[in-house]
């Protein structure tokens, strides 16, 4: 088995101590802020589809535009922004996304939601890998430790309070409009604080025009074996992402049609999932110093969420509360490779790619696969139940541990696993 080690590279920074701690703590703020206006619409997906009449493969298209667009975006950031004022970028995301949930609050055709959620997801797709680009270019090697835990109790922070806030505005269903307000509210109030916290981070140079960098001579050209690792780690996100965000997406929908609970209660207990997922970036670390493979430990949590599934096919209108708990074992799990794969490596893994590709390209790949896995989910359901969908779930995480395994046998050496030529 090889191992996966994780190398460091010393970040020059001239900020203090105190600055870069600062600056860590206001993208983690700025982040799981702008997440209201990320899950907004489909947190609130069963209300979405009385109040509009629609189905439930109609009611998914907006999310499945906004995750597609989200997770294209990313990988098209993550080649260009190291070119250009990471505070302008983030700025603007964060005041256009706002600007879009006002909008719908403000009462729109539902034919429309769908274009605006594109183009939130398109603004919002800025935010991830700018956010790690600043803090691997800020923050010096000391510190690089407690980014790595910071953000990634990021998203599932801010899906916990973006989820708990529509549950409380679900409690009288005539309200729940009022969280695209909210929303709006609170990313615009987001840009401004991040303006106002974040001066004298490092701007783009001349020798951020390439997308590797000037350190690599032009001659040397990037090894076959970090491209298979690149396109692994991709597939990884993208699975791990289109399991855990499709029934996401879909558990307050599930949880209502199998166990007619109320609304407010649906999406509450949907909660569950990120609140428990906050784990994932203390057991991330363990597992990484413990077996020391990130093939390995995807491997093992695909065949485990594989299990899980197959479990809740099995007990599937029978208990909710059984139901929901295998939910969230199954997120945490999930939460285990996509966490590997879109803050340990960004952030670690010394190489040719620099942090803001690295996190857009395989962050991208996760909401790729959310977006796919929304639709298709939802389609599924329309034709076949719940159970029929969760069939491909399981289909999806058995391809993936195969990957995990054909690529262990294939390289026994005893060759580090790292994303650099040899």
């Amino acid at each position: 088995m090889d191992n996966c080690e994780i190398k460091e590279e010393v970040v020059e920074t001239s900020l203090s101590n105190k600055k870069q701690i600062a600056i860590i703590v206001i993208c983690w703020i700025s982040y799981v802020l702008a997440l209201l206006g990320r899950y907004s619409y489909s947190s609130n997906v069963t209300l979405i589809m009385e109040k509009f009449s629609v189905e439930h493969a109609v009611a998914s298209l907006p999310a499945t535009l906004f995750f597609f667009a989200y997770g294209l975006g990313q990988i098209l950031v993550g080649f260009v922004c190291h070119r250009y004022n990471r505070r302008l970028l983030i700025i603007i995301a964060l005041v256009t996304s706002g600007i879009i949930n006002v909008i719908i609050y403000a009462g729109i055709e539902f034919n429309i939601i769908k274009y605006l959620w594109l183009l939130n997801g398109l603004a919002q797709a800025n935010l991830w890998p700018v956010f790690l680009l600043i803090l691997r270019e800020n923050i010096s090697k000391k510190n690089i430790g407690i980014v790595t835990v910071v953000m990634a109790t990021a998203s599932t922070g801010g899906k916990f309070a973006a989820i708990g806030i529509c549950a409380i505005f679900a409690i009288n269903t005539s309200m729940f409009m009022y969280c695209f307000l909210t929303a709006g509210i609170i990313s615009i109030s987001a840009a401004i604080l991040f303006f106002s916290f974040t001066k004298g981070i490092k701007k783009p140079g001349k020798e951020e025009r390439l997308l590797f960098r000037k350190r690599i001579a032009p001659k040397e050209k990037i090894d076959k074996r970090s491209v298979v690792l690149l396109l692994l780690f991709f597939e990884f996100s993208l699975v791990s992402y289109a399991i855990s965000g499709g029934l996401q997406s879909w558990v307050p929908a599930i949880l209502k049609e199998c166990y007619n609970l109320s609304d407010s209660l649906s999406i509450f207990m949907s909660v569950m999932l990120p609140l428990f997922s906050l784990s994932v970036a203390v057991i991330s670390p363990v597992l990484i110093k413990l077996l020391k493979n990130h093939i390995f430990i995807s491997l093992l949590c695909f065949v485990v969420g594989a299990l899980l599934i197959v479990l809740v096919y099995v007990f599937l209108n029978v208990n909710w509360v059984l139901v929901i708990t295998l939910f969230t074992i199954e997120a945490i799990v999930m939460g285990i490779v996509s966490n590997t794969t879109t803050v340990q490596i960004p952030l670690t893994f010394e190489g040719k790619f620099d942090a803001g590709f690295l996190a857009g390209f395989l962050n991208g790949a996760c909401y790729i696969g959310t977006s796919i896995a929304t639709y298709v989910l939802g389609a599924m359901a329309d034709k076949g139940g719940w159970t029929y969908a969760f069939s491909s779930l399981i289909v999806i995480a058995i391809i993936s541990a195969l990957l995990a395994l054909i690529y262990l046998i294939f390289t026994k050496s005893k060759k580090k696993e790292n994303l650099v030529s040899e």
